[in-house]
């Protein structure tokens, strides 16, 4: 079961009496193209931009953050399952938005790391009722651009699968052998494996 900070429950508590104003906050960290480096953008569901420090998804601990609003950003709903499976959200926005065009032109997304955060707002002061909470934690698993014809919306779609879970499913592809074995302190256990399959063993008799 979740913990959710004091501020973050209250305003949930209170939103019967008072309303809510529920806010989501998108982080994805790329590459560059040329250099492999990584880099950041942040995205959330408000009209301007911001900067807000959150909890970081992979740490825990708080991180300042810049986050560009403004950009039509819609995230589907996060299920809350008990099993393994691979949770698929998606992440839609404005391709007009200078940055989201920067995101996907400029910047390589393959299997970027995605953060997903929620929060509410105080009703009153508009202000962030805590520091957003991590929601969702994954990678970027496709993110096709849809080019609209003459009078019609157009929108970038990032598909994110859970990145927990994706790893539990991943394979290893290193074969079992004596020589990859061997490179982990000398450890001989495969030393006979090649010759091993053709051993006759006798077993209940005396061997001939």
């Amino acid at each position: 079961m979740k913990n959710l900070n004091s501020g973050f429950s209250a305003a949930l508590g209170a939103a019967r009496n008072g309303g809510i104003v529920p806010r989501v906050f998108v982080f994805i960290t790329a590459k560059v193209r040329a250099t492999g480096a990584p880099v950041s953008i942040g995205f959330w569901t408000g009209d301007e931009d911001i900067n807000a420090t959150v909890i970081s998804g992979i740490t825990g601990l708080p991180e300042a953050r810049s986050y560009v609003g403004a950009v039509n950003l819609a995230v589907s709903a996060i299920s809350r399952v008990s099993d393994l499976t691979t949770q698929t959200v998606t992440v839609e926005m404005s391709q007009i938005a200078d940055a989201a065009q920067q995101l996907v032109r400029t910047y390589d997304i393959r299997l970027a790391k995605v953060e997903i955060h929620e929060m509410t707002l105080d009703v009153a002061s508009r202000q962030l009722s805590s520091n957003p909470e991590i929601a969702f934690l994954g990678q970027v698993d496709g993110a096709p651009v849809e080019t609209p014809m003459v009078g019609q919306d157009g929108r970038l779609t990032i598909s994110v699968i859970s990145d927990a879970i994706n790893m539990l499913e991943r394979t290893n592809p290193r074969k079992s052998s004596y020589e990859g074995q061997k490179r982990r302190g000398g450890d001989e256990w495969g030393l006979y494996s090649s010759t091993i399959a053709t051993w006759q063993i006798p077993w209940g008799q005396k061997a001939s």
